[in-house]
């Protein structure tokens, strides 16, 4: 319900009034922690599993929130798929994943997977702005013969609407 009350939102949101806000995702130092990757491939397609946690900071300008959320979905190359948000943070977000599709040279080796994760919240003290984080990292298709994976994601595109 509060990620369907978060998208509703924004869809709603007038862009004719709207200004764009960019910020240099590298000057902000946030990582995101995935814990539990796991992904596989059948014919169906590929697939994936995780958590997506980042810890929030309200000094940071803009402000970001605390976040926790449980990501599955695929195949590759599919739209994104909304995550199950696991805690109550300081204000309403989004988590949105996705693999990105595979560039496969067609020379039968296995591409690694690229996961790109988005999160979509609404400012910690203006609640007529939103900020988007966006980021990507590679893992491996490990189901059924490595153990779960963790790593990071570092965002690489940030968007604001005010």
């Amino acid at each position: 319900m509060r990620a369907t009350s978060v998208l509703a939102t924004l869809a709603g949101a007038g862009t004719a009034s709207a200004g764009v806000l960019r910020i240099a995702a590298d000057t902000l130092g946030w990582k995101w922690s995935v814990t539990g990757w796991s992904a596989g491939c059948a014919h169906s397609g590929c697939y994936y599993d995780f958590n997506v946690t980042g810890t929030g900071n309200t000094t940071a300008r803009p402000g970001r929130p605390s976040f926790k959320a449980y990501c599955n979905g695929g195949p590759e190359g599919a739209e994104y798929k909304v995550c199950m948000g696991l805690e109550e943070t300081e204000t309403d977000y989004v988590v949105v994943a996705k693999l990105l599709a595979n560039n496969n040279t067609g020379n039968g080796t296995s591409q690694r997977p690229q996961i790109q994760v988005s999160l979509k919240y609404t400012d910690l003290e203006t609640p007529t702005t939103w900020w988007n984080y966006t980021g990507k990292a590679e893992a491996s298709y490990n189901q059924f013969v490595a153990p779960l994976m963790n790593f990071t994601i570092t965002p690489d595109t940030v968007i604001g609407v005010a």
